[in-house]
């Protein structure tokens, strides 16, 4: 029979071994031409072309002017941006909770091995095996429950894929989560984050929660009045809270 430890530690192994795989595929955007498997390296190219053709470009729909991301083609360039693939066909929903859960360690990892050591530095992890079906469960609802665990590592994370419905902070009619294929990107919080955080359509205690993390790792690079701001806010997030017990 086996044993409440032994089934921990199965579970633990098979964590472990994810990992791993994510890491053994990890590859800098401006290498790729050097990846010898095919399927991965026809991947990060199809990402690749996704990243240069949308997020590093100017959209009429974005609101604002410059690129989608701003901050892309420079991590790229500076070959600070890491392509992993992660292959989940055969993952149960929990399991890759659990799995993705365990990604701030790998960010940090790659990080620690990264020339340059760029504040910059993101990793982008592409998804195979997902049906569109499962876009929403696997990509949206699994960033909704594991972003508190990436804000109190000092991290964000963004989620990607074909159908993504995620409306832009500027423009309601811009959808800046669509991409070729499902993938996160992970890279540190930093000061411009606020505007992603502290948004009308979250409760009142993730908007709270976000703000302290926010305000952890990044405080000390913020102006006095952006602090004193944000001290109010979360002031007034708490009172908002307390009202309703």
């Amino acid at each position: 029979m086996v044993t409440d430890i032994e089934a921990c530690g199965s579970f633990l192994s098979m964590f472990d071994s994810e990992i791993k795989k994510i890491e053994r595929s990890a590859c800098l955007s401006t290498d790729i031409e050097s990846v010898p498997d095919e399927f991965t390296r026809k991947v990060f190219e199809s990402g690749l072309d996704w990243l240069a053709g949308f997020i590093m470009r100017p959209h009429a729909e974005l609101g604002r002017r410059g690129a989608v991301c701003p901050f892309t083609k420079p991590v790229h360039d500076e070959g600070s941006l890491v392509f992993c693939t992660w292959d989940v066909k055969e993952l149960p929903f929990e399991v890759f909770l659990s799995i993705l859960e365990r990604l701030p360690t790998l960010y940090h990892r790659l990080f620690a091995c990264a020339p340059g050591k760029s504040r910059l530095f993101s990793v982008c992890i592409f998804l195979n095996g997902l049906k569109e079906d499962q876009y929403s469960k696997y990509i949206d609802e699994a960033h909704s429950m594991s972003k508190p665990v990436f804000m109190e590592a000092g991290l964000m994370i963004g989620e990607f894929h074909p159908l993504s419905m995620t409306k832009g902070v500027h423009s309601k009619s811009f959808l800046p989560m669509r991409s070729s294929r499902p993938a996160f990107v992970v890279r540190a919080i930093t000061p411009h984050d606020v505007i992603f955080i502290d948004r009308d359509d979250s409760p009142a205690e993730v908007r709270l929660r976000e703000l302290l993390d926010y305000k952890l790792w990044v405080g000390e690079a913020l102006p006095k009045d952006d602090i004193l701001r944000i001290e109010k806010r979360i002031a007034e997030l708490r009172l908002a809270i307390a009202r309703r017990s």
